[in-house]
């Protein structure tokens, strides 16, 4: 069970760059089409995310803490991009998408 205080707590978020982070963190994971998959959810989201699951026996949870969380009154920052986490033993990546120039 996810813990809304938890995610408050800056110690426990990383904040990535798109195109810094999937290729990598695919890679790490086992997780084929890692990117591909971020940028799906991205587009269709679903309120209690979704689980993807690498071949180095990993699993992490793709959400949008402001759909997830959504009763909480106060935000996170960043809240409405999509996050990746993989349990509260790691950080939790706030995964953004550079604004186009």
């Amino acid at each position: 069970m996810m813990r809304f205080g938890w995610f408050q707590d800056p110690d426990n978020v990383v904040y990535a760059d798109v195109e810094q982070f999937a290729d990598h963190f695919g890679k790490e994971t086992g997780i084929e089409n890692f990117r591909a998959k971020l940028e799906d959810y991205k587009a269709n989201p679903e309120k209690e995310g979704i689980l993807l699951k690498g071949k180095k026996r990993t699993t992490v949870k793709l959400f949008i803490p402001d759909l997830y969380f959504a009763d909480k009154k106060t935000k996170l920052e960043m809240g409405d991009t999509v996050w990746v986490y993989m349990g509260e033993y790691y950080p939790c990546y706030c995964v953004y998408w550079p604004q186009a120039e």
